[in-house]
């Protein structure tokens, strides 16, 4: 006979009024209770409590970490990963995932720990960068930390070319030696070959919003590309300018625009003998790491004040990505994972 119909007997006999199936009745009721609390609440209690012991660990090694002088404390983080024990409680699995927080020097990384932590956070990049930059986005705030922003503003901008006419214009080596011999005879007042005046920009006003996304569109030869050289401070100092371009209200001669905003040519140059990945980490090398360090210092420090620690995975590739002189940047391994999601 069925634990439901011996269950169903006795519920029969209690309602005829017999006190000792009642009594039956109510130890296997309790009996079934406790055999289901083994089986399935002491699962989730043990699951619950493999959590706080995990969440102790990692407050332990955060702990620990802040004790660092700050220059160990800002090249030191965790990295999470899954080891396989044996789970002997649970017959129905024979192995159970556990989480080891190991402390690691973010500059020696080695491939596989670079390639483990680039696939837990970055899945799909597609949609986890946007998780990333949001959790980003949360961390920072959650200090008062306000990143700065540039708006950009040109004002009745106008610039105009003197160029050659006819044959004279084309680039050949006769040409190119008489443009030096000419210009060395422009320094005394001399002017021998005929130029006509070509305006690229007349007259073009607008305002670039920060955390915004513009788009300049345009036939060919309307002078986008111009426009973009002016903003970015890089225009060829044969052209003339007037107008205004102000960076938050400053000048371009005011300070340095090259360390605000960048440029980036449709013709890319590199070393036919390099890597895909070499010539990425290799451009990060150049391009150093801007104001990252100085961020990353501030931000550690008001974390620490405030009792706060950071998400592991979050501040592994913020120190990861702050570090001068590393041969190799997650921001290449995550470049290259995208590209091949694509």
């Amino acid at each position: 006979m069925e634990h439901h119909d011996i269950e169903k007997a006795m519920m029969r006999n209690s309602r005829r009024g017999n006190p000792r199936n009642n009594s039956i009745s109510r130890s296997l009721s309790r009996t079934t209770w406790s055999m289901e609390e083994v089986f399935s609440g002491g699962r989730h209690s043990r699951r619950r409590s493999s959590r706080a012991v995990d969440e102790d660990e990692e407050a332990l090694k955060w702990a620990a970490i802040e004790k660092l002088p700050t220059y160990d404390r800002l090249r030191t983080s965790i990295m999470q990963s899954f080891v396989e024990t044996e789970q002997q409680q649970i017959p129905q699995s024979d192995t159970n995932k556990v989480v080891v927080h190991k402390e690691v020097d973010v500059r020696k990384l080695d491939m596989n720990d670079r390639q483990k932590f680039m696939d837990k956070l970055f899945k799909v990049p597609e949609e986890d960068n946007e998780k990333y930059l949001k959790k980003f986005r949360h961390r920072i705030d959650k200090v008062g930390i306000r990143l700065p922003k540039v708006e950009v503003r040109f004002d009745h901008l106008t610039i105009e070319a003197n160029c050659y006419i006819g044959t004279r214009a084309l680039p050949t080596l006769p040409n190119a030696a008489r443009n030096i011999a000419e210009s060395i005879l422009g320094l005394l007042g001399i002017e021998m070959a005929k130029r006509t005046k070509l305006t690229i920009l007349k007259d073009v006003s607008g305002i670039i919003k920060p955390s915004r996304m513009t788009l300049i569109l345009g036939p060919p030869s309307s002078g986008k590309t111009t426009l973009l050289l002016a903003l970015a401070g890089k225009l060829n100092r044969d052209l003339k300018v007037r107008g205004e371009i102000t960076y938050n209200g400053y000048r371009l001669n005011e300070f340095v625009p090259q360390k605000t905003s960048a440029y980036i040519s449709q013709n890319d140059v590199h070393v036919g003998e390099m890597t895909v990945k070499e010539t990425f980490d290799f451009s990060a090398r150049c391009l150093g790491v801007g104001t990252r360090y100085e961020l990353l210092s501030e931000l550690a420090r008001r974390e620490k004040d405030a009792g706060i620690f950071p998400e592991a995975e979050i501040d592994l590739f913020m120190k990861a990505t702050a570090m001068e002189g590393v041969e190799s940047s997650l921001i290449t391994d995550y470049t290259l994972k995208r590209m091949t999601k694509v």
